[in-house]
C-alpha cells in the first residue's frame, strides 16, 4: 500500500524532535488518511509526548490487534510505545511510593493501617480493560488480574500503609476501575450497640440496647439517619459425640444452626445498631406479630416461632427503609478475607454468640458491616 503523501516529511520532523512541526503536518493526514496505520501510530506517539496517555494507549493496543495486514515496523513502533507508557507509569508510581514511605510521623510511615478494596464492575463493564489496569498497576499478568476482579461483592485485595494504597487507588480510578481505600482504625472505632428490643417506632425509633460494657440504655433516631444496613447468617456449632474410624468415642464440633443478624447503620453517628435473632427480646417492646395466632390445621392458638418473629422484624425495617436496602452478600466478601489473619485478628467481632472457641467468621462479618457503614458515610 502506498504511503500517504506528506507522511515522510512528518516522520522526519519526529526524528528531529520538532514536535510542533510534526503536529502541523499530521493534522491534514488525520483528515485525509485517518485510518492509515502509519498515521495512527504517529498520532499515538504525539499524544504520548503530549502526556495524553489515555488517548495514546488504546491506539497502540488497537494497532497490535490488527491482524488483517500487519506491518512489522508498525507493530514494533506500537509495542515500543506501550512499553514506554508502562515504564513511565512504573517510574511515576515508584517515585510516589518512595515519597509516601519517607513520610515521617505521618500515615505513610505506618504499616498495614489500611485496606485496598476492589468493587464489582457495573453490569456490562469492561472487564478486560479493568484487568489490564489492575495488571499494570500491581505487576500481574492479565489473566490473574481478571480473576481478582470481584463479580458480586467487595474484595479486600491488599493491606498496607494508607498513603501507599491511595496511590494505587488514584491510578486505578483514573483507569476506570472501581476501588477505594479504607483506614483500618476508622473501622475499629465504629461504635456497636446490641439491640434488645424496639421500644417505639413513631414518631421516632427508640431501641433498648447494650453498649460494649453491657450497660443498658436507649437510643432514639429518625429513619432518615439510617444510611445503610447489612444482614447475614453466621454458623453456630455444638459439641457432639461421634465414633471415629476405630469405633471409639470422640467429641467434635458440628454446625447446628445459623445466627441471623441485621445491622442498622447510623452514618453520622458512626454507629451500628446490631440485632441478633437469638438475643432479641421478642416478648418485650413493640409487637411485630401477634403473641398468638391461628393455626389453620387444628385451629389452636400457638405462639409464633422465633423465625416468624424475626422475619416480621426484618420485614418492618425493609418497609421503613427503602432508601437503605440491606447488603446481603457477606459470603462473597468473606471469601476474600478468610485467610487474612493479619487483618481479622485486629477486628473485634462485637457479637454476643454462644461460642466454645473464637471463630474468625464473626470478625469477618463485623468487618463487612463496619466497612459498609464507613464507606456509605464517607462517600460524598
Amino acid at each position: 500500500m502506498a504511503r500517504p503523501p506528506g507522511l515522510d516529511q512528518m516522520i522526519a520532523a519526529f526524528k528531529r524532535k520538532e514536535y510542533r512541526t510534526a503536529a502541523r503536518l499530521l493534522n491534514p493526514l488525520l483528515q485525509s488518511h485517518g485510518n492509515d496505520p502509519w498515521v495512527q501510530v504517529y498520532a499515538a506517539r504525539l499524544h504520548e509526548i503530549s502526556g495524553k496517555r489515555a488517548i495514546a494507549e488504546p491506539i497502540y493496543r488497537k494497532l497490535l490487534q490488527n491482524t488483517t495486514s500487519p506491518n512489522p515496523k508498525i507493530l514494533n513502533l506500537a509495542r515500543q510505545g506501550l512499553e514506554r507508557l508502562e515504564r513511565a507509569d512504573r517510574d511515576r508510581r515508584k517515585d510516589a511510593l518512595n515519597k509516601a514511605r519517607k513520610t515521617v510521623g505521618g500515615q505513610g510511615s505506618q504499616r498495614n493501617n489500611a485496606m485496598f478494596v476492589l468493587e464489582p464492575l457495573p453490569e456490562g463493564g469492561d472487564r478486560q480493560g479493568a484487568a489490564q489496569a489492575l495488571a499494570r498497576v500491581f505487576d500481574l499478568d492479565t489473566y490473574s488480574a481478571r480473576l481478582q476482579i470481584p463479580s458480586r461483592e467487595w474484595r479486600v485485595y491488599r493491606l498496607g500503609p494508607l498513603a501507599e494504597l491511595q496511590i494505587y487507588e488514584q491510578e486505578l480510578k483514573a483507569a476506570g476501575l472501581s476501588c477505594f481505600v479504607a483506614p483500618i482504625p476508622a473501622i475499629q472505632q465504629t461504635k456497636v450497640f446490641q439491640v434488645r428490643h424496639l421500644e417505639a417506632v413513631e414518631p421516632q425509633m427508640v431501641v433498648v440496647c447494650e453498649n460494649e460494657s453491657g450497660q443498658l440504655g436507649r437510643i432514639q433516631f429518625g429513619w432518615d439517619e439510617v444510611t445503610s444496613r447489612t444482614i447475614g447468617d453466621l454458623p453456630l456449632f455444638a459439641s457432639v459425640v461421634d465414633l471415629d474410624a476405630r469405633g471409639k468415642l470422640m467429641r467434635r464440633e458440628q454446625m447446628q444452626d445459623y445466627a441471623q443478624i441485621m445491622d442498622v447503620h447510623l452514618g453520622s453517628r458512626r454507629t451500628i445498631l446490631r440485632l441478633v435473632d437469638s438475643s432479641y427480646q421478642f416478648d418485650q417492646g413493640v409487637d411485630f406479630v401477634p403473641v398468638a395466632f391461628l393455626e389453620e390445621k387444628n385451629h389452636q392458638q400457638v405462639r409464633p416461632t422465633r423465625r416468624t418473629q424475626w422475619n416480621a422484624v426484618t420485614s418492618f425495617f425493609d418497609q421503613q427503609l427503602p432508601h437503605a436496602p440491606a447488603r446481603d452478600q457477606f459470603d462473597s466478601f468473606a471469601a476474600s478475607v478468610s485467610d487474612r489473619d493479619d487483618l481479622l485478628l485486629d477486628i473485634k467481632p462485637h457479637l454476643l454468640l454462644s461460642r466454645r472457641h473464637e471463630n474468625s467468621i464473626d470478625s469477618a462479618f463485623h468487618l463487612y458491616s463496619a466497612l459498609i457503614a464507613w464507606h456509605q458515610s464517607s462517600t460524598p
